[in-house]
């Protein structure tokens, strides 16, 4: 499943999509494949670090370790907009959880 996962076919279309960024070919990437394991070794995971979904809403799902390693491969501008944009959503305060009657 995705839960809880990034979508890196999202950020390769907001990358610019070139074919050579494809989140395949990172994937395949050695130093991706060490990521990906010592992630699954340092951490106590519910699910594997990648998670691919087929069909409409399909599409390389990730942590968010390699979402910076991903944004990283492809540049160091897309790096820091990535981080940018991350830290600005989880800056944001959570939703009221109070009803509005008291």
């Amino acid at each position: 499943s995705a839960v809880g996962r990034y979508c890196l076919n999202d950020l390769h279309r907001a990358a610019g999509g070139a074919p050579k960024h494809q989140p395949a070919f990172w994937l395949r990437n050695a130093q991706t494949q060490a990521l990906i394991e010592e992630i699954r070794n340092s951490a106590d995971l519910q699910s594997p670090p990648t998670a691919s979904l087929e069909g409409a809403g399909g599409g390389t799902y990730v942590v968010k370790e390699l979402v910076y390693a991903y944004a990283m491969w492809i540049s160091p501008a897309f790096h820091l907009k990535v981080i940018r944009a991350y830290d600005s959503l989880a800056a944001r305060p959570p939703p009221s959880t109070a009803s509005w009657w008291g």
